[in-house]
């Protein structure tokens, strides 16, 4: 497991994967101790073939199908409503 080879948390993990995507992860933390877990996310970086193996593992995942929490319609026009 990767959160092992790096002695990380899951949480870790994920904020340094959407990192290594080029996005700008907001974390959550409920303590002092997540706090810390988070910021040492910082600390280290995917090797080529855990980046692969994490892909691979999110492409395998089932779409879930939630509908997205902002309106479809715009209650005055009509006219279709896209997230930005």
């Amino acid at each position: 497991m990767i959160a092992r080879r790096h002695n990380a948390v899951p949480a870790a993990v994920a904020l340094n994967w959407v990192r290594a995507k080029g996005a700008i992860p907001i974390a959550g933390a409920r303590n002092l101790k997540q706090v810390k877990q988070n910021l040492a996310s910082l600390d280290w970086d995917f090797s080529t073939d855990e980046l692969a193996e994490l892909d691979t593992i999110a492409n395998e995942l089932p779409w879930l199908g939630i509908k997205p929490p902002f309106a479809e319609k715009d209650l005055f026009t009509g006219m279709k409503m896209f997230d930005s």
